[in-house]
This record gives structure tokens, C-alpha cells and sequence, in this order.
């Protein structure tokens, strides 16, 4: 007997599949568009303080979260960006199980303005706080748990757990015959923690993160890891920063690749430890 939660769900997600048809069907231009082609998927790992981004300009990168408040950001050929929590826009907001208020939208939407050529993905319920010409929206219709089978940009999108999910979800989508994962740091054993922009956090965990997804994931896409000396990952292909650019690493703090205006405003969160 289906519950009356689940009943109520049903009938809610098929209410805003009817009124959002138009904006689902604007993806279906980014279907397959780039076929056997590779592409760079960024996280915001604090790996990244050691590698110069201008080495990864070669090919096209889908970015996420913060990354666009790296002074080098514009050394990339970043074309797609994956903004995933919904009401990520909104004066107040629930991350990490915390509500607070949310003094990073504005630099957000202040960026989604300037690089106007890049595509920026987010959820359907963002369409209420901000709208523009390079921004088009997801969602799981109640399908919250990864399903390869459901990873269509035009309707279900099941990869919005994250945004290391969702712009996996993104390249195979988009039909990307290989991803190079760089700023991943939690797929190093043992796992990295912290920030490209926050001050260094040291981790001595040893458990896999998200193995199952990524076991499954290169059976349809091809994944490699790019991480620094010394370090290595049991879940994927991993090739060091300095074996696959040619060039040493190159640490700088976070006050040296994010400017200081941007560094106060991430400090108000209460989930970033930056100074």
C-alpha cells in the first residue's frame, strides 16, 4: 500500500515536472554535445593551493561551488559549472544541516553575472530566487539516490547528492568519453579535508569515500584522479600534478589565491574555518 508521504510526492513532483516542462527541455541541447571528447572536473580540495590551474587550460572543465573565487579561475576554459543545493540563493539557507544566514549569495549571483559564457546547473527550486540567460536547472523528482540509469538533465537527474556527483552526472550526460578530477581530494587514502580557501585541515581517515558510486561510474565514464606527491587513491586511476603537467607543484596560502573581500564574507559561515 503506498504511503501517503510517498503519495503526496508523487503527485507534487509530477505538478512541477508539468510546470517546469520548458525549462527541463532546454537541456536537451547538452545531450551528447560533447561525444568522446575529455574533459577536467574541479572540486575545491585544498590540493589545489600546490597546482597552477593555467596547466589545466588544454581542455574544457566543468567547475563548482567556489571555485570561481580562485584568482587564477579565469586560466581555465570552464564552460559548465555545477551549483547543486537548492535555496543556495536565498537570504537564508540549510548547509550541512545547519541553517544560517547566507552572506555568500551575493557573491554568487555577483559571479554568475561576469562569466556570463559559462553554463551555470542548479536546482529547479533556485528558479525562485534568480534567473538568467546562462543558468539552467535539475532535479531529482524525488529520486535523491544515484541511478545511472537516471542521469538525464531533461528529467531525472539522480546525482544531486553532491556536486562531485552532479557534474559527473553532467559529463556523462553530455556524452564526455573521459573526466580528469582534480581538487578530489577525498578520493586520496587517506582521505583529504578542507579547502583550496580555507586554512589546512589535517585528516587520517581511511574510509573510502562514495567507492560504490565511483565503482560504477567508470563503467560509463573513463576517471583518473590528479593528486599530489605522495599521495595515491584505492578508489580510481591517479597520476600525479607534477607526472601529468610537467611542472612542480607550487604551494601559496589561501589568502594569496582568494582575495580578501571574499575571504571575510566565506568566514561569516559557520562551516568554513579560514583565518
Amino acid at each position: 500500500m503506498i504511503e501517503y508521504k510517498e503519495l503526496k510526492s508523487y503527485y507534487f513532483n509530477k505538478a512541477l515536472f508539468a510546470v517546469s516542462r520548458s525549462d527541463f527541455e532546454k537541456n536537451l541541447k547538452f545531450q551528447n554535445l560533447h561525444e568522446q571528447e575529455t574533459c577536467y572536473i574541479f572540486g575545491n580540495g585544498a590540493s589545489i593551493k600546490s597546482m597552477d590551474l593555467k596547466n589545466f587550460s588544454d581542455k574544457i572543465s566543468i567547475g563548482c561551488n567556489n571555485l570561481f573565487l580562485h584568482k587564477d579561475f579565469s586560466e581555465l576554459d570552464c564552460r559548465y559549472y555545477q551549483m547543486s543545493p537548492p535555496f543556495i540563493f536565498s537570504r537564508f539557507f540549510k548547509y550541512y544541516n545547519k541553517v544560517q544566514r547566507n552572506y555568500v549569495a551575493s557573491i554568487y549571483r555577483e559571479k554568475i553575472n561576469f562569466f556570463n559564457k559559462i553554463i551555470f546547473f542548479t536546482s529547479i527550486y533556485n528558479k525562485l530566487s534568480i534567473r538568467s540567460s546562462n543558468i539552467y536547472y535539475q532535479h531529482h523528482f524525488g529520486e535523491k539516490k544515484w541511478d545511472f540509469k537516471k542521469c538525464r538533465l531533461d528529467y531525472t537527474f539522480s546525482f544531486l547528492e553532491g556536486a562531485t556527483n552532479a557534474m559527473i552526472g553532467l559529463a556523462i550526460y553530455m556524452g564526455f568519453k573521459k573526466a580528469i578530477l582534480v581538487g578530489l581530494d577525498y578520493l586520496n587514502m587517506p582521505r583529504g579535508n578542507g579547502h583550496f580557501y580555507d586554512k589546512p585541515i589535517q585528516s587520517n581517515s581511511k574510509l573510502p569515500y562514495n567507492e560504490l558510486f565511483f565503482k560504477e561510474a567508470i563503467n560509463h565514464i573513463d576517471l583518473q584522479l590528479i593528486t599530489l606527491e605522495n599521495q595515491k587513491s584505492d578508489i580510481i586511476d591517479f597520476e600525479s600534478y607534477s607526472d601529468y603537467t610537467g611542472f612542480k607543484e607550487n604551494y601559496r596560502k589561501n589568502t594569496h589565491i582568494v582575495n580578501k573581500k571574499n575571504l571575510d564574507i566565506l568566514n561569516k559561515m559557520k562551516f568554513y574555518k579560514i583565518y
